[in-house]
């Protein structure tokens, strides 16, 4: 009896490596967010000590004035390429998900499709034994009642013990 094999295993491993792949690219898509979201509170921080920093001042010269002006433009300027960086970042998530979606969907079709192939194997299998023991039963019955002699109807049972044989005129006649 041959073992049962899904024509399309190497399709499906293949699909497992494509859903590894998008699972992997998720991931660091969500650790390349997490640093910009990190950069972001980083910058927040600085932004909100360097405040604090200058409500604390006494007084400040013009060029300490002048380079507060500059931290300040910097750090607009850094959270816009920042807030685009994490946009940006969101949205090839989103594809990304979309994508990791349909390599599993792929998966799972492919696994219904293997399950479903082999309960039909599987079901084959039991027919095509069970067809074989009905003709293994049939043919062993018909060597036995080969082997054994053919009654007529008009011939008595046989005898439980030895045989003896009698005359005709020594056995008795049934009523009809």
């Amino acid at each position: 009896m041959s073992s049962f094999r899904f024509r399309l295993d190497r399709v499906l491993s293949l699909r497992g490596m494509q859903l590894s792949i998008e699972e992997t690219d998720l991931a660091r898509l969500r650790s390349e967010l997490n640093t910009i979201e990190s950069g972001l509170r980083d910058l927040e921080s600085r932004q909100s000590a360097e405040t604090h920093a200058l409500r604390a001042a006494r007084s400040l010269k013009g060029a300490e004035l002048a380079a507060i002006a500059d931290t300040r433009k910097w750090a607009i300027h850094e959270r816009k390429r920042l807030q685009t960086i994490l946009a940006d970042c969101n949205r090839r998530i989103e594809l990304k998900k979309a994508s990791l979606m349909e390599a599993q969907r792929k998966v799972r079709l492919l696994e219904r499709l293997k399950e479903n192939r082999r309960a039909a194997w599987t079901h084959e299998q039991n027919r095509a034994l069970e067809e074989l023991a009905a003709e293994s039963a049939v043919g062993s019955w018909r060597r036995d009642t080969a082997a054994q002699p053919v009654l007529s109807s008009a011939d008595p049972p046989a005898p439980a013990g030895p045989v003896q044989i009698r005359p005709r005129s020594a056995v008795p006649e049934l009523p009809a």
